[in-house]
């Protein structure tokens, strides 16, 4: 069995005394092979990490969602948003009612605060306790 060094660096056997920013910086600055990569690997380099708050309920809804559909909650919360900015622009009746239900923002930032319409967040609500009830023998 070997050791694993935490500071060994690629097929290099950097050890010991050297420096760990060097290190750091060596480990973290490895340059890819671009043309090796398959384009999933290059379409994946070019998505973009996001992070929204959102109301516990949408998350466990989504989380839910991936398990039923065997995938990651990341793509199904990617595909529900994408979904939703095609309704926006066309102008969706359901959509457009909801955003008409906001209220001023008491910061500088931005101009509204949007509200999720409660009977949004009932549905989502029955939807993950349904969800997460054990099954039952036979079903």
């Amino acid at each position: 069995m070997t050791k694993k060094h935490k500071n060994r660096v690629g097929g290099f056997g950097v050890r010991g005394s050297a420096d760990p920013d060097t290190l750091a910086q060596m480990r973290d600055s490895a340059v890819r092979n671009k043309a090796a990569m398959t384009a999933k690997q290059r379409r994946d380099m070019q998505r973009k990490r996001a992070t929204y708050d959102m109301e516990p309920v949408v998350k466990s809804a989504i989380e839910q969602i991936a398990k039923r559909e065997e995938t990651s909650a990341s793509q199904v919360a990617e595909m529900f948003l994408a979904f939703a900015v095609r309704a926006y622009l066309r102008r969706d009746e359901e959509l457009l009612q909801a955003l008409d239900e906001r209220t001023r923002a008491n910061t500088p930032r931005f101009a509204w605060e949007l509200h999720l319409p409660e009977e949004w967040l009932l549905a989502l609500e029955a939807y993950v306790s349904e969800a997460q009830k054990p099954k039952k023998w036979g079903e």
